[in-house]
């Protein structure tokens, strides 16, 4: 029988059997052409206005009851270095160290060690990519938690990804000792999102590891839905969020922060599903700040 593995990541843990902890809810914060990044290079923003989205999502998590993280997205070191410092001081939920350069990856992980931080910081991520430099640097400044990117785009299988975690990566993570990785199996169109759920179940039943995707990946493309307005955009967001976290998804990535309410609202209700079959059926007890006890307390919140 296969073991569910947990990982704790700052005051959060994911992972585990369906329903025990809830899922990772994350959104992206100075993505390419957000409104509040002034200078994507030397990474000046309007700090009043990050100040306010960096708050929004600690006040929704809170009230939802949701795990949420912050994907922090840079494109220099210089940057990175700058949105962590600033991120950091305003929450204490889980922070994605994300670029697309190596170098500014690495930055994250020095500027994080320096901050102290490290410890909620997630390495986003390992992919074929992966240059030595960083796993030197993943070996001297360890992060909570390190993802991975399994998705093969020559056998974009359930098989696929689990021989490609098998080979391509096991050996990797233990060159920089890491047991329990972070999945991330990739999402290219909407309906690769079915095999994201066949992709999902695989991992977490042959190597028990959180897994997910970012789901939001696949919107861009689907343009006769934006067509449709923003309404219906939304509702096909919250039905795939619902679709991975039925799948076993523990890392549930929405796209962009200002998604962040809706994500909240729609996770907090899956979630109180599954956290009730969880505590009635697996004999799991569930804190009292989870989803399950606040979705019958939301306009007290709101008060």
């Amino acid at each position: 029988m296969v073991t569910y593995h947990e990982v704790k990541i700052g005051n959060t843990i994911i992972g585990g059997s369906l329903g025990s902890n809830t899922g990772l809810v994350v959104g992206s914060i100075f993505y390419d052409k957000h409104s509040v990044v002034k200078d994507p290079f030397t990474g000046e923003f309007d700090e009043t206005r990050a100040a306010v989205l960096v708050d929004r999502v600690n006040k929704l998590s809170k009230r939802y009851g949701v795990q949420m993280a912050f994907d922090v997205i840079a494109a220099s070191s210089e940057a990175m270095q700058r949105y962590l410092e600033f991120v950091s001081a305003h929450t204490s939920l889980p922070l994605l160290i994300n670029a697309t350069e190596a170098e500014a990856r690495v930055a994250g992980l020095e500027a994080a060690a320096k901050l102290g931080i490290l410890d909620r910081c997630i390495y986003a991520s390992l992919s074929v990519d992966t240059e030595d430099n960083e796993l030197e640097a993943l070996g001297r400044h360890r992060p909570a938690a390190v993802m991975i990117l399994a998705s093969d785009v020559c056998d974009p299988t359930p098989e696929g990804s689990c021989e490609m975690i098998e080979t391509y990566y096991l050996p990797m993570l233990r060159e920089i000792g890491v047991t329990t990785p972070i999945v991330d199996v990739g999402t290219m169109d909407a309906p690769s999102i079915g095999l994201n759920i066949r992709q999902i179940q695989a991992i977490r039943e042959r190597f028990g590891y959180p897994a997910g995707c970012a789901f939001s990946n696949c919107f861009p493309q689907w343009t006769s839905l934006r067509q449709l307005g923003k309404e219906w955009v939304n509702l096909s967001l919250g039905a795939s969020l619902v679709a991975i976290r039925a799948a076993g998804g523990d890392y549930l990535h929405y796209g962009i922060i200002e998604k962040a309410a809706i994500s909240a609202h729609v996770a907090a209700t899956a979630e109180m599903f599954y956290g009730y079959a969880a505590q009635e059926l697996d004999g799991y007890k569930l804190p009292g700040g989870h989803a399950l006890w606040k979705m019958f307390k939301l306009t007290e919140e709101q008060e």
